[in-house]
């Protein structure tokens, strides 16, 4: 037995008719006649007995067409869950994620653009600094990165999704806290409360060149971002952050941005993901969708 002669016959079975069923089929009527034939005499039992100008089932054929529809369905399933896995819209992904992400709206974006496009892919969130995410990618524990900083290796493919400039965060009783803007010798004798260099390496050494020719004050690195915002919302040290994500924190923080006129450092949003997975489906539904939270 082959799969279409179940589907011939639960045509028939549903339309009564061998004419009905064989236009809805498309085919001609004795061909189809010959296929129920053989299907009947397989089985050994008749599943058809005429009816007027129609046909009803027999007692078995009411059963077999119970049966068959629920083969159908199955197999039908089974053919859309393949086809998509094979685009990227089925199955799990793992992203991994800078702390702090989430408060910029970019990974909430590509995430919000991603279930729209593959509500079937469950998503899992990892949170990890940036050189662990890249060693994370290069070993398959994660399909895509969302971080700050682009990594500087041709195994690795980056897209910028936004960028803006770091400045000062500080309590809103903060002698600096009533200033338009400061500059980077405002900070000598300030604690300054930073990420863990190892998680950040790259703010650490973008501050230290910068500031080369000022002494600034001591910095304490402090893993955990509510921890971090925390000190500086009771004024027990000051922090640098993007623009954008001073935005989303200041109104439910006693805290105030302000621009540092001479540092020049800007903080990206980055998606990035193994070059050489760029064709797998899901990969390259997480970077086409990245793509489209940039062009917003």
């Amino acid at each position: 037995m082959e799969l279409r002669h179940l589907r011939y016959f639960v045509a028939i079975a549903e339309e009564q008719s061998f004419r009905r069923a064989a236009e809805r089929l498309h085919l001609s009527q004795p061909p189809l006649s010959r296929q129920m034939k053989d299907l009947q005499e397989e089985l050994g039992v008749a599943l058809f007995e005429q009816a007027g100008r129609g046909v009803r089932l027999t007692a078995a054929g009411k059963v077999f067409a119970e049966r068959g529809r629920g083969v159908l369905a199955g197999v039908d399933a089974a053919v859309e869950e393949v086809r998509d896995v094979a685009r990227g819209r089925r199955g799990a992904v793992a992203i991994g994620f800078e702390q702090g992400a989430t408060f910029t709206g970019a990974l909430a974006s590509l995430m919000a653009a991603f279930r729209r496009r593959a509500p079937r892919v469950a998503l899992q969130l990892v949170p990890m600094g940036g050189a662990e995410q890249w060693a994370a990618l290069r070993d398959g524990t994660i399909a895509l990165a969302c971080g700050s900083h682009p990594p500087d290796a041709a195994d690795l493919s980056c897209l910028e999704l936004t960028s803006d400039h770091l400045g000062l965060l500080v309590a809103l009783d903060h002698p600096l806290a009533s200033r338009a803007e400061v500059r980077l010798r405002d900070l000598a004798g300030e604690r300054i409360v930073l990420g863990p260099r190892e998680v950040d390496p790259r703010l650490h050494a973008q501050l230290a060149a910068a500031a080369r020719n000022v002494d600034l004050g001591a910095i304490t690195e402090v893993a955990d971002l509510e921890v971090l915002l925390a000190l500086v919302a009771i004024g027990d040290g000051v922090t640098l952050l993007a623009r954008r994500t001073a935005a989303l924190v200041t109104p439910v923080t006693s805290v105030v941005w302000l621009p540092i006129a001479d540092l020049d450092v800007r903080l990206a949003d980055v998606a990035v993901w193994r070059t050489r997975d760029a064709d797998l489906p899901v990969v390259r539904a997480l970077v086409e969708c990245a793509r489209e939270v940039r062009r917003c």
